[in-house]
């Protein structure tokens, strides 16, 4: 369902079938820096792997929730459960390649998902739209996948049937038949950052963040992005935001980075831009991106929150991969049934 523009609702430029964060945006030429960034990191894959260890809690997941549930996976990829709805984020278990293997496990083994509504893509980058992850999810019954613009193609070529595909601003709403008191939202919001899988397919699809909203209570999940007015933008659309699932890393290099990726004191900035009350940090520790040791953008924020004079009620949240928690959140009904059906309007 598209919304109608309003001025502070940015939009993605399109020149020439190919859509840009703004106008007049060029391609950056970081060949050369990233081969030096994979070099280095190379050498520091075992010490990371230890040290990551460290960061796993592994739970058995429950089925359903009525109170807002979100265990963190690994990188972007969170379990989200509220009003008895599973939704999926970024979903990637496993190693990318032999160039860039999985260093924290997975929070959840993939076998001990529960059923999963609703999968959010952020944007194509295979370290948050894994093909062999969907096609395991593909044939769950009932499962919907909400998609950026220009990725709906992809998923229907492998044989996917419910997908949906969004621009920014777009919002999806639905309800549960079971009763028809479970309403949930998602609105794909903007990011800034860049789409590619192929040699030929550079910026053809578009990338973006997402809102959830259910039962009175939003949950943003920001993609992967690097820190620009967006974050405000959203803030002005939402003005009430619960819960922030923020990227923090890769933080260096600054050079290769800044264009694509939000570091993490500037992470801290779009919360405090978007003016949510929690703050759960992701894309940091699971696979080499960037030179940062695992620990450097967790450092770096703990700094910057000790410094950022925020108000009483803001709260940062650092989930290890496994680790499930709950927070009271309204509740308009209360229902046994773990099983619906979910109906668009």
């Amino acid at each position: 369902m598209p919304y109608k523009n309003k001025p502070h609702r940015i939009v993605p430029h399109i020149h020439k079938g190919r859509f840009y964060n703004h106008e007049g945006e060029k391609k950056p030429h970081v060949f050369i820096p990233s081969v030096t960034m994979l070099l280095k990191s190379h050498f520091r894959k075992q010490t990371e792997k230890a040290t990551m260890l460290n960061w796993v809690e592994r739970s058995e997941p429950v089925q359903r929730s009525e109170q807002l549930t979100i265990t963190w996976i690994g990188h972007a990829t969170f379990l989200i459960q509220i009003g008895t709805i599973n939704i999926l984020t970024d979903p990637v278990f496993g190693s990318l390649s032999l160039l860039y293997p999985r260093i924290l496990p997975e929070g959840i083994p993939f076998k001990q998902l529960p059923p999963i509504d609703f999968v959010l893509i952020s944007h194509n980058h295979r370290d948050h739209m894994d093909a062999h992850t969907l096609q395991l999810l593909k044939h769950q019954a009932g499962i919907k996948f909400l998609v950026p613009q220009g990725d709906k193609k992809w998923f229907r070529d492998r044989g996917f049937d419910k997908v949906i595909e969004n621009n920014w601003w777009d919002h999806q709403v639905y309800v549960a038949a079971a009763n028809g008191t479970t309403r949930i939202e998602f609105t794909f919001l903007p990011a800034f950052h860049w789409s590619q899988r192929g040699v030929f397919d550079y910026n053809k699809s578009l990338w973006g963040s997402w809102m959830i909203s259910c039962n009175g209570t939003t949950i943003y999940f920001g993609g992967d992005t690097a820190y620009s007015h967006h974050f405000k933008c959203i803030s002005q659309e939402f003005p009430v935001i619960d819960f922030a699932l923020i990227p923090i890393g890769p933080c260096e290099p600054r050079s290769i980075m800044r264009t694509s990726h939000i570091n993490a004191e500037e992470a801290g900035q779009a919360f405090r831009d978007l003016g949510a009350k929690h703050f759960i940090p992701m894309h940091w520790g699971t696979y080499f991106f960037g030179t940062d040791n695992f620990m450097l953008p967790l450092d770096r924020l703990n700094a910057w929150w000790g410094t950022a004079n925020l108000e009483s009620d803001k709260q940062l949240h650092w989930i290890k991969a496994g680790q499930r928690i709950t927070f009271d959140t309204p509740t308009i009904y209360q229902r046994k049934v773990p099983h619906f059906s979910l109906l668009e309007i």
